[in-house]
């Protein structure tokens, strides 16, 4: 009998980093729920060859994650579609520098609703499908950040929305437990790639002590072993930064 393959959707994932993990759990046995808002179709057609030349399935969905409607019309499809997940990388976001005193109410939702709103939604939806499952393996992994960490003042709505997706992962790892198993991880400054980083303030690298900035393949060692082998952590933010909170 064949396997079933396991499902998995990645938000923001038909390009830099979202793209990366979602190549990553495809070569790990998961098909994989694209979902996408702005990137072109070349984009993501492209990103589907990829991750069915390591022979998984794609689904691409175009979904503004911001809006609660437009996350419960593409649980929806995946309900419809494969009636099943297995696991959830809240990896959407968006990144911008800003004064304190520039920012209006339009600017602080945008990132509320995106980097934070979309997590909790997108987390509440995707666990009414898990529970279900309760004799598969679990998992909600969510892309927090170091500026949820430290005190980043030209960043303010990004930080307080990465800070809120921190303890959001402490308070739903308590909740789901045991069912899903959910964690955090928090990157320094990861380099795409080809993918040029125009936020990457390049100067930055000398406060790394391991002397590099990330690369994908620090975070998706990392999503391997927790959708892989663990079995047991739960509720953790697990900080992947060369050493920059040392600092």
């Amino acid at each position: 009998m064949k396997k079933t393959p396991r499902i998995a959707l990645i938000t923001g994932s038909a390009r830099r980093l979202g793209r990366e993990i979602a190549l990553s759990a495809a070569e790990s046995g998961y098909d994989i729920v694209l979902n996408y808002n702005s990137s072109s179709v070349k984009t993501v057609n492209k990103t589907i060859t990829e991750i069915e030349s390591r022979g998984a399935n794609a689904y691409p969905f175009k979904a503004d994650i911001s809006k609660v409607k437009d996350v419960i019309r593409m649980f929806d499809f995946i309900r419809k579609k494969i009636n099943r997940l297995d696991l959830l990388v809240n990896n959407s976001a968006i990144f911008e520098k800003k004064d304190f005193f520039d920012i209006d109410e339009s600017f602080f939702n945008e990132f509320i609703d995106t980097n934070l709103k979309s997590v909790f939604f997108c987390s509440q939806e995707a666990a009414k499908i898990m529970k279900k499952q309760k004799k598969n393996r679990n998992n909600i992994i969510n892309i927090a950040s170091l500026g949820g960490l430290l005190n980043w003042q030209d960043f303010m709505p990004y930080s307080i929305a990465k800070a809120g997706v921190i303890k959001f992962t402490e308070l739903l790892a308590k909740k789901m437990s045991p069912d899903i198993l959910v964690n955090a991880i928090a990157p320094g400054t990861i380099i795409i790639p080809g993918d040029a980083n125009r936020t990457a303030n390049l100067d930055e690298v000398k406060n790394y002590p391991i002397g590099r900035f990330g690369v994908p393949a620090d975070i998706n060692s990392l999503i391997k072993y927790l959708i892989v082998e663990n079995t047991y952590i739960t509720g953790h933010t697990f900080v992947v930064d060369g050493g920059r909170m040392l600092r």
